[in-house]
C-alpha cells in the first residue's frame, strides 16, 4: 500500500486560502493519522469570523497543517497559537463531507491578538464559571477544558472528591452522569464494601510482592502477609469519576503498599465492580 505523504493531506482541502479570523479554544497536538507517514499538528478554534466584517460565520471549527518530522521534534507548532486569542489567518476549507465541525487546513499565520468584539464577547460567555447547585451533590463547578463538573460529596462519613465526565454542550449528559453518582451515594455502604473487596481479590498477593521487595520494614510476607481484609481496609478513597453511561472508576490511596501508587477500581451500576488496577 503506498504511504500517504504531506502532499496527500494537502489534496484533501481546496486550493484557494481564504482570510479568517479564529478565536483559539485549546491547546495545539501533533498526532500521525492511520496508515500515514506524515505528522499533523491540530487545535481547535472555538469560533471563526470574516476576515473583513469581523462577523461571526462558523462556531467550533478544527484546525491542522502537516508538520515535518523536523518540525515535530523540534516542538515549535505547539506556540503557533494560544488559547483565548484571536488570529487572522489563511486558511484552506475541507473538501470532504464534515460530519460534526467544519474543518480548515491552516497555510499561514497573518497577525496575533486582532481585536474583534464578536469573538471577544463568545469568549468572555465562554470563560464565566459554569456552577450547578443539586440537592444532593452540592455545589458542581464545570471545567470546560476536561468536560468535567468537579464536587465534593461525604462517601462513608469522609469528604470525597467526584468528577462528571459530560458533553459539555448536551446538558442531557449532566443529568445522566448526576444520575450514576446519586445512585453510588444512595447505597455507599454497599458499594464501598464491594470495591474494596474487588480491589483486595484482585491485588492482595501483588501487594504481598511489593512487602517481598521492601528492605524498609521489618514485616516477613511469609510469617506476616498482608491480607485480604487488611488490604480492603487500608485503602483510602479519595476520588470518584463518572461517565454518562454508568460507568465509573473509584480511586484509592494505596496506603504505601505499592510505595505510593494509586489503585483504580472500575465498574457499572448494572454489572458492579469489574476490574481491580494498580497504576505504576
Amino acid at each position: 500500500m503506498k504511504k500517504r505523504t504531506a502532499k496527500d493531506f494537502i489534496a484533501l482541502y481546496s486550493s484557494e486560502a481564504e482570510e479568517k479570523l479564529v478565536l483559539i479554544q485549546s491547546g495545539i497536538s501533533a498526532s500521525r493519522s492511520y496508515m500515514d507517514s506524515y505528522w499533523e499538528a491540530q487545535t481547535h478554534a472555538l469560533a471563526m469570523a470574516d476576515a473583513r466584517t469581523g462577523q461571526v460565520i462558523s462556531g467550533r471549527c478544527y484546525l491542522s497543517w502537516p508538520l515535518t518530522d523536523k518540525e515535530r521534534e523540534a516542538g515549535d507548532y505547539s506556540k503557533q497559537f494560544a488559547k483565548g486569542k484571536v488570529y487572522r489567518i489563511k486558511a484552506r476549507d475541507w473538501k470532504g463531507t464534515v460530519l460534526s465541525e467544519p474543518r480548515w487546513y491552516v497555510t499561514e499565520v497573518l497577525e496575533e491578538g486582532v481585536p474583534c468584539p464578536a469573538l471577544e464577547e463568545l469568549w468572555a460567555e465562554y470563560t464565566k464559571p459554569v456552577v450547578l447547585e443539586d440537592e444532593v451533590l452540592g455545589t458542581l463547578t464545570l471545567d470546560r477544558e476536561m468536560s468535567y463538573f468537579n464536587g465534593t460529596c461525604q462517601w462513608m462519613k469522609k469528604d470525597v472528591r467526584f468528577s462528571l465526565d459530560v458533553d459539555v454542550e448536551k446538558q442531557a449528559s449532566w443529568t445522566r452522569t448526576r444520575t450514576v453518582m446519586k445512585k453510588l451515594l444512595a447505597d455507599q455502604e454497599v458499594w464501598d464494601k464491594s470495591l474494596r473487596t474487588l480491589a483486595a481479590q484482585k491485588l492482595t498477593t501483588l501487594a504481598n510482592e511489593w512487602l517481598a521487595d521492601n528492605d524498609q520494614t521489618d514485616r516477613n510476607p511469609k510469617k506476616d502477609p498482608i491480607t485480604e481484609e487488611e488490604f480492603a481496609r487500608r485503602i483510602l478513597l479519595t476520588e470518584f469519576t463518572v461517565s454518562p453511561g454508568g460507568s465509573f472508576t473509584a480511586w484509592y490511596e494505596d496506603d504505601d503498599m505499592f510505595w505510593g501508587h494509586v489503585i483504580t477500581v472500575e465498574g457499572t451500576l448494572k454489572k458492579g465492580p469489574l476490574r481491580a488496577d494498580m497504576q505504576g
